[in-house]
């Protein structure tokens, strides 16, 4: 965040809260029967004090993040969409390396599926 403001606060306090009063509950991985992994990519544009975005991306088998990655991009984009675009590619390596590593441990995968926002 560049500039915090006070409903930001507001929003931190109630996250925090969520956190302490859960924090004895289990983490559930599980994989569903189809066992295919999902994968989410989001980028936040120019949200770094040079103007570089931000790429998030995350694997499920079913219920329950399996791998996730969040980090800087290593070039500046122009446009949100442009940045949407390399967040993908800077996840795509691992997708790839998922799917093989899959295939070659006898999982039949179908096409990936890749989520990503407009």
């Amino acid at each position: 965040m560049k500039a915090p403001d006070t409903a930001d606060q507001k929003k931190l306090r109630r996250v925090m809260r969520y956190l302490c009063a859960t924090r004895d509950l289990p983490l559930t991985l599980e994989a569903d029967a189809a066992g295919q992994p999902g994968w989410w990519v989001d980028a936040s544009f120019g949200i770094h004090h040079d103007m570089k975005s931000h790429t998030g991306g995350l694997m499920s088998l079913g219920k329950g993040a399996v791998y996730a990655t969040s980090r800087r991009q290593r070039l500046n984009t122009r446009s949100s969409t442009e940045a949407e675009l390399v967040g993908i590619n800077d996840v795509l390596s691992q997708i790839l390396w998922t799917r093989y590593f899959m295939e070659s441990q006898g999982y039949p995968i179908h096409p990936t599926k890749l989520y990503q926002d407009k």
